[in-house]
């Protein structure tokens, strides 16, 4: 079989992987001169910059970890054990363990009774129903009752684990508002918090593709190349146009963003599906990463620092170091300062720019002028997975003509792991398993 994987991100990569094992002839597109996606590195004056995802999460990883043991590397990527200050409104610091979600309940600021209650809310999750998969959208969607994670939160943990807890927490894995969240990711974290663990490959989350591609032999890999247009040939198959040539292959793995998708395939798909795809919501989305060739901080106590409240424009602020050496220069630091979404709307990059200086001062104290600051801003960022979204996305797959697959993280809550578990699972759609 001829297939035609668009998008070079985690999932297009594993869809590539999948097929190749199987003796598919796979030609994979990626517009950008590297793949990885939001998952890439770019690196400048000894720095190694991630353009997004920051880590693995261990034991809730299931399908990441097995094609990492699979290529040999699982033993390769190192652990992090991010120390972190959870910085309230008027600056009192709770240190917890990002990794560790019972340390959350341990901080001075829950007294006795707040604990009691958080326990006895974890205990009711970890008896009650819920996903096995966090990461796989057709299970998630069963427990996803139209329930946003603020009313969850406030109504199962009580209002003060929602500021200290979950409001800190999903703040740095998502970057918006509880209000703008379905419930079924969070409440799987509570009931598998046990197997959380954070990891990250030793140059950084994009060499999770690199290393994909390296263990994918015979693939045509086309860097810097767009997909112009998709069309149905007669009898069967496909022509996709591509860098002023066009390839004649049996099947499609579509593995760019939804809109993307939705224009490629817009005279080929039904209307309906095309529009599920192009109202796929997506948060805006903007990190700075300020670069020091001399460690301002080289002894501060922790890694992470994340806001209790939602009254900063920042969600979280990284000692990009700790959590993979190689990130920096001997010597040097990076600091990556992370932005809510909703004040985005108002920013330019050079607010962005100031607010981190300011973020970083109040965080981790006064500290020179940096090299070099670094801003990636995506006006399409992060995809959301507000209640209803499963359902919706789901059904897509349902609705694609004969050997068109979709693969990506929107499908689930975005993360690695979920575009691995769709890329595969779109190459074993394509096959027939």
């Amino acid at each position: 079989m001829r297939v035609a994987v668009i998008g070079g991100g985690p999932a297009g990569c594993t869809a590539a992987y999948t097929l190749r094992k199987f003796g598919c002839d796979v030609h994979l597109f990626e517009r950008d001169n590297r793949i990885g996606g939001r998952t890439s590195q770019i690196r400048k004056e000894g720095f190694n910059l991630g353009t997004g995802a920051l880590f693995l999460m261990g034991g809730i990883y299931p399908r990441t970890n097995a094609i990492l043991k699979e290529l040999g590397h699982d033993k390769d990527v190192v652990p992090w054990k991010p120390t972190t200050h959870i910085v309230d409104w008027d600056r009192q610091r709770y240190t917890a363990r990002f990794d560790n979600v019972t340390s959350f309940i341990m901080m001075p600021v829950f007294n006795i009774f707040d604990r009691l209650k958080i326990v006895i809310a974890v205990v009711r999750q970890l008896i009650s129903p819920g996903p096995k998969s966090l990461f796989d959208g057709a299970e998630l969607a069963q427990y996803d009752h139209g329930e946003t994670l603020d009313i969850w939160s406030d109504r199962v943990l009580g209002k003060k684990a929602t500021n200290y807890l979950t409001l800190p927490y999903m703040g740095f894995l998502y970057a918006v508002p509880l209000a703008w969240q379905s419930t079924p990711l969070f409440q799987g974290v509570v009931q598998q918090f046990y197997k959380l663990s954070l990891q990250v490959p030793p140059e950084g989350v994009g060499q999770f593709s690199e290393w994909l591609i390296e263990g994918t032999p015979g693939l045509d890999l086309h860097l810097s190349c767009s997909v112009q247009a998709v069309h149905a040939r007669d009898g069967g198959g496909y022509m996709v146009d591509a860098g002023g040539k066009s390839y004649d292959v049996d099947g499609l793995v579509m593995a760019s963003e939804p809109g993307v998708a939705a224009d490629l395939l817009a005279n080929i798909i039904p209307q309906d599906s095309a529009v599920k795809l192009r109202n796929c919501r997506y948060s805006e989305y903007a990190h700075v990463q300020l670069c020091y060739k001399k460690n301002p901080w080289p002894n501060f106590p922790a890694s992470v620092a994340l806001p209790a409240t939602d009254l900063r424009n920042w969600g979280a602020c990284v000692l990009l170091s700790r959590r993979h050496p190689n990130s920096v220069p001997p010597g040097g630091e990076a600091v990556g300062v992370y932005f809510y979404t909703p004040p985005l709307e108002n920013m330019t990059d050079e607010d962005i720019k100031d607010e981190a200086l300011i973020a970083v001062t109040e965080v981790f104290g006064a500290a020179p002028e940096p090299d070099f600051i670094e801003i990636f801003h995506y006006k399409r960022g992060l995809s959301l997975s507000p209640p209803g979204h499963f359902t919706t996305l789901n059904s897509l797959h349902a609705e694609m003509p004969n050997g068109i697959v979709l693969a990506g993280d929107y499908f689930a809550h975005a993360g690695v792991e979920a575009a691995v578990l769709s890329g595969e699972r779109a190459a074993n759609r394509l096959l027939g398993k």
